[in-house]
């Protein structure tokens, strides 16, 4: 199964990877997920709210941003999706980020916004450098253990290094050896933030509480992959 990583410029793509995302997402479930779009009721409003979202950041063109289709050579279908960023922000981090994707006053809208803002203080007290930052990776459920994932990230390694910046990633609890094995350094766990614990809870936010929202921040020097005991994140 030949399998090719490129840039997409064509916006009939997302036909197909909004609902590969959707589906890949859920196996396994990602519990963070929900704090970064809405809780639509239906399935094809899901995947039409991700279509515009991908659509409109693509003809955005921001030279920054890249955005990448693996299509399976074969079948002349699309088994992978990632989007690569170079941050080069004087503070990376620092926007505030205010979920209008959920109900103004709702527990869902204050819970996601202490979640989202309190990931970005953490990873921009340490990640202050330019650097490749990806923000979301998908393989089609059907193709995994195949090698497209490490295409997709291989991809964004090879960028950095072709700019001389580093890469640092948050990932997922369960996505740690995927990374490694691409050549990053697992650096420390990434806890939830310590304002989602408020007094007298109510049932949705113990609901919300209740999924296991720690991560990893996984790092790459510029030029060559993390070596254990050798190499040291700059703020280590």
């Amino acid at each position: 199964m030949p399998i090719t990583v490129s840039v997409i410029t064509d916006e009939a793509d997302f036909n197909e990877i909004s609902p590969m995302v959707l589906d890949a997402w859920q196996q396994p479930y990602n519990p963070q997920l929900k704090h970064f779009r809405p809780n639509l009721p239906t399935r094809d409003e899901a995947i039409a709210w991700s279509k515009e979202r991908s659509i409109q950041r693509l003809r955005e063109q921001d030279p920054r941003n890249f955005m990448l289709k693996a299509v399976d050579c074969d079948r002349n279908v699309i088994v992978g999706f990632a989007q690569w960023y170079v941050n080069d922000k004087p503070d990376p981090y620092g926007e505030r980020t205010v979920a209008t994707w959920h109900p103004e006053g709702s527990d869902e809208r204050e819970f996601a916004e202490r979640f989202i803002n309190g990931l970005w203080d953490f990873i921009g007290k340490r990640v202050t450098r330019p650097h490749m930052d990806l923000h979301s990776i998908t393989v089609h459920t059907e193709h995994r253990c195949r090698g497209v994932g490490r295409l997709l990230i291989r991809w964004g390694l090879n960028k950095a290094d072709e700019l001389s910046i580093e890469t640092a990633i948050s990932s997922l609890i369960t996505a740690r050896g995927a990374y490694e094995r691409c050549g990053l350094g697992c650096i420390e766990l990434i806890p939830a933030d310590p304002s989602l614990n408020v007094p007298y809870p109510s049932e949705k936010w113990k609901e919300l509480e209740s999924d296991n929202l720690n991560g990893w921040l996984m790092w790459r020097p510029v030029g060559h992959d993390y070596v254990a005991g050798v190499d040291k994140a700059p703020w280590a």
